[in-house]
C-alpha cells in the first residue's frame, strides 16, 4: 500500500478511536476509483482491530458477514462495528436501514459505489445525502469531526425500567396493560425478550408474542434463548421447562382466542385499531410495544386514538417511552444524519388558522420541485408517513424515483394541508394481458389493470389508461373538513386517464369515504393482509367505463360467495357496508315462509336459505341496519357456536331468539313499504 493510502487508513484508526471514545458512530462515503476504495478496505479489515465486520451490497470482501444490497433486514438481531455498503451492484433504503441498524456506538459506516448513480432524481437525492458524511478520496483527507471533550457513555436505566415494568404486568394486578413506545435503537425488543426469559426462570408462565411479521419480533426470541440456558427453540418458539414464548400472527391470535399468561404485542402502531382494541378485551395481561418514530408504524394512530381509548378503558394503564439509546449514545451523528437524509423526523407545524376548502389550491408537483424544495418534500412525506401505517424508507426513493408516481397537493395560504400520491397504471399490450389472464406473467406494478383482468376476467380495464391513487393525507388539525374529499375531486378532474383505482385495507369509514368520492368496490381480498389485519379490497371511479356494471355484478356475485367461505371472519358492520353496495339478489323469498319461522313453523335448517335471500334483497339502506349477531349467522354462516361465542350468547337456542325476534321487527317495517 502507497503512503498516500496509508495515510488515509490511518485517519479511519484515528476516527475509530474517536468513535469508540464517544460510543459514537461516524459515516465515511468513499469517492475514489473501485480499485482505491477497495484497498483501503482491505487495508482496515487487515490492520483495524474491528471485532465484527458486515457488508451490504458488492463483491464480498474475505472475512465479512455479506448480504446482498436488498437483504440486509438478514442482519437484523446482530451487531457490528463495521459496515460496509457498496452501491455498485444496488440500492435498497429498506435493506440500508435494517443494516444500519446493527452497527453499534464506535462503530465505523464506510459508504462506496456511488459513481455509477444517475440522474434519477432518487439517485440525485441519495448522492446529495452521502456527502454529508465525512467525505474522503484520493484528494480529500478530511479533519476528524468535532466532538466536545466529555465523553459519552451509553445508559442502560431505561431498558431496565422497561423490564421491570413488563414484569409487573405479570405480578400486578390484571387489567392494567403497559404501552412501550420508543425510537430505533433504544432497546425496546431486546427489553421484551429480557423480561420474558427472567418470568420464563421465575415461574411456569405461558407468553404469546404477536406482531405483523414473525421476522419484526425475531430479537424477542434472540434475546429470550440467550438469556435461558438449556432452553430449546425454532423459529417463534422458546421453550424452558414448563414455560414457553412462543408467536401468534394477530388474526390467528384473535380467532383462536389462546390461553395465555402474558401477551406481548410488537410494533402494535401497525396493527388497525379494532384489532388492539379486541386485545385489550380479550386479553387482560398485555404490553403494547412500538416504535414511533422513524418509519414502523410511524405511530400517530397508535399514540393518539389508541393510548386515549385506553386510558379510558383501562385507567390504570402505564406509559413509558423508552428515549434513551444503547446501542449508541444519545446525540450520535449516524443516527442525526440518517433521520435527516431519510426524512425519519415528522413532527408537524401547527396550522393556526382557519382553512376554508373554497380557499384551497389544487397542484401536481414534479420531482424537480421536490429537489429543489426540501421542506416542501419534508412536508409531503410526513403527511404520508402521518397517514399510513405501511410506509417504509424505501418509499421515499420510490416517490423520487419511479416517473409514473405523482404528487398532487392542496395548499392554504402556501401551507401544504393534503396530499395525494398516485401511480400510472394500464396501457398494457393485449398479449401480455392474455398471459396475465392464463396466470403466466406478472408484471411489476399495475395492481389494478391486473387485478381486474386476472380475477374479474376484464381485459379492457388494463388496455385502458388509468390511475390509481396509493396513498391520501390531510394535516391532522384540518381533518374532518372535506379537504380530502375535495382533493379526490380536483384530483379527478385534473386527470386524463380513462379510469380511478384505489386499493387499501378496508374499514367501514374508509369504505364510506372512497364512496363518497364517487368510486365502487369491484373486488374484495379473501384473505387479510398481513400487516393490517384488514382485508384488501378494490374501489373504481370512471365517468364512461363500459366494463364497470359486468365489474360490479362479477364482484356481487363473488362476495356473496365468499361471505359464507373465506370471509366468514370479516367484522359485521363492514360485511353490512360492503353489501349496501353489492345487493346481488334479484329474486324476492317467499316471505311467507321467513314469516312462518319467525313465528316457530319451521327449524332454522329448512328456512335459511330464505333467511339468507330475505337479507340480500331489503334493500341498501335496509340492510346496514341489520344486527352484528343476524350478519355472522345469516349472512355470513358461521355455526351455532362460533355465533354464541362472538356476541356473548349461551348458545343455539339463544342466538336463533334473537335472530326471530329481529325478522319480526324487519318484516312489519317492510311491509309498511310500497314494493313489500
Amino acid at each position: 500500500m502507497s503512503s498516500e493510502t496509508t495515510q488515509f487508513a490511518s485517519y479511519l484508526f484515528s476516527l475509530h478511536q474517536l468513535a469508540l471514545k464517544h460510543q459514537f458512530r461516524f459515516g465515511v462515503f468513499l469517492q475514489g476509483t473501485q480499485e482505491w476504495n477497495y484497498s483501503l478496505i482491505q487495508h482496515w479489515l487487515k490492520d483495524s482491530n474491528s471485532n465484527t465486520a458486515f457488508q451490504v451490497g458488492g463483491d464480498a470482501f474475505e472475512g465479512v458477514r455479506y448480504a446482498p444490497f436488498n437483504k440486509g433486514q438478514q442482519l437484523l438481531g446482530q451487531e457490528c462495528d463495521l459496515l460496509i455498503c457498496d452501491l455498485s451492484t444496488g440500492w435498497d433504503a429498506n435493506s440500508f436501514s435494517a443494516a444500519l441498524g446493527t452497527l453499534i456506538g464506535g462503530g465505523i459506516l464506510l459508504v462506496l459505489g456511488a459513481n455509477t448513480f444517475s440522474a434519477n432524481p432518487a439517485e440525485v437525492w441519495l448522492k446529495k445525502a452521502l456527502e454529508n458524511l465525512i467525505v474522503m478520496s484520493p484528494d480529500i483527507l478530511p479533519s476528524l469531526p468535532s466532538v466536545s471533550s466529555e465523553a459519552h457513555k451509553i445508559d442502560y436505566s431505561q431498558q431496565q425500567l422497561a423490564v421491570d415494568n413488563i414484569v409487573k404486568v405479570v405480578t400486578g394486578h390484571r387489567k392494567r396493560p403497559l404501552i412501550l413506545t420508543a425510537d430505533r435503537g433504544r432497546g425496546k425488543s431486546s427489553a421484551l425478550g429480557m423480561a420474558a426469559a427472567k418470568l420464563i426462570s421465575e415461574r411456569n408462565i405461558r407468553i404469546v408474542v404477536t406482531a405483523p411479521s414473525l421476522a419484526s419480533v425475531s430479537p424477542v426470541f434472540h434475546f429470550a434463548q440467550k438469556l435461558l440456558v438449556g432452553s430449546s427453540g425454532q423459529k417463534g418458539l422458546v421453550e424452558y421447562e414448563h414455560s414457553s414464548l412462543r408467536f401468534i400472527a394477530p388474526d390467528e391470535l384473535l380467532r383462536s382466542r389462546l390461553d395465555c399468561d402474558l401477551l406481548l404485542v410488537d410494533e402494535a402502531a401497525a396493527l388497525p385499531l379494532p384489532m388492539l382494541k379486541e386485545m385489550v378485551s380479550c386479553y387482560h395481561r398485555a404490553v403494547f410495544s412500538s416504535t414511533i418514530h422513524g418509519y414502523e408504524g410511524c405511530g400517530r394512530g397508535f399514540s393518539l386514538k389508541f393510548q386515549s381509548w385506553l386510558k379510558d378503558v383501562r385507567p390504570e394503564m402505564k406509559l413509558q417511552n423508552m428515549t434513551q439509546p444503547i446501542r449508541w449514545s444519545q446525540g450520535d451523528p449516524l443516527e442525526a444524519w440518517h433521520r435527516e437524509s431519510f426524512l425519519l423526523d415528522f413532527d408537524f407545524q401547527p396550522i393556526s388558522v382557519e382553512v376554508s376548502v373554497d380557499a384551497l389550491q389544487f397542484s401536481w408537483v414534479t420531482k424537480k420541485n421536490l429537489l429543489d424544495d426540501p421542506a416542501l418534500l419534508h412536508s409531503i412525506f410526513s403527511l404520508l408517513v402521518n397517514a399510513h401505517y405501511q410506509t417504509s424508507p424505501s418509499d421515499l426513493f420510490h416517490l423520487l424515483g419511479d416517473e409514473k408516481v405523482s404528487v398532487y397537493i392542496a395548499t392554504h395560504q402556501d401551507v401544504l394541508v393534503g396530499c395525494i400520491l398516485s401511480v400510472e397504471e394500464g396501457a398494457l399490450d393485449k398479449a401480455l394481458i392474455e398471459d396475465i389472464q392464463l396466470g403466466k406473467r406478472r408484471p411489476k406494478g399495475h395492481l389494478s389493470p391486473i387485478t381486474i383482468a386476472n380475477q374479474l376476467g376484464i381485459a379492457e380495464a388494463a388496455v385502458a389508461k388509468s390511475q390509481r391513487i396509493m396513498r391520501i393525507a390531510v394535516h391532522p388539525d384540518v381533518q374532518n373538513k372535506n379537504i380530502g374529499y375535495e382533493l379526490v375531486r380536483h384530483f379527478a378532474l385534473q386527470n386524463a386517464c380513462d379510469y380511478l383505482s384505489t386499493s387499501f385495507g378496508a374499514s367501514t369509514a374508509l369504505v364510506n369515504f372512497w364512496r363518497k368520492c364517487g368510486f365502487q368496490t369491484i373486488k374484495v381480498g379473501s384473505q387479510r393482509d398481513q400487516a393490517s389485519g384488514c382485508y384488501s379490497v378494490l374501489m373504481v371511479k370512471g365517468e364512461n367505463v363500459d366494463w364497470l356494471t359486468l365489474a360490479k355484478q362479477r364482484h356481487a356475485q363473488h362476495f356473496d360467495f365468499e361471505l359464507s367461505d373465506s370471509l366468514q371472519a370479516m367484522e359485521p358492520n363492514l360485511v353490512k357496508t360492503l353489501l349496501s353496495e353489492n345487493l346481488c339478489s334479484d329474486t324476492r323469498p317467499p316471505i311467507a315462509l321467513v314469516h312462518n319461522y319467525t313465528l316457530g313453523g319451521s327449524n332454522y335448517e329448512s328456512a335459511a336459505v330464505w333467511l339468507r335471500s330475505f337479507a340480500l334483497s331489503i334493500g341498501e339502506v335496509q340492510v346496514t341496519t341489520l344486527s352484528d349477531l343476524f350478519v355472522s349467522k345469516v349472512v355470513q354462516r358461521l355455526s351455532w357456536k362460533e355465533c354464541a361465542e362472538r356476541h356473548q350468547l349461551t348458545g343455539r337456542k339463544q342466538v336463533e331468539a334473537n335472530i326471530r325476534k329481529e325478522l319480526l321487527i324487519l318484516i312489519d317495517d317492510l311491509q309498511c313499504k310500497p314494493g313489500w
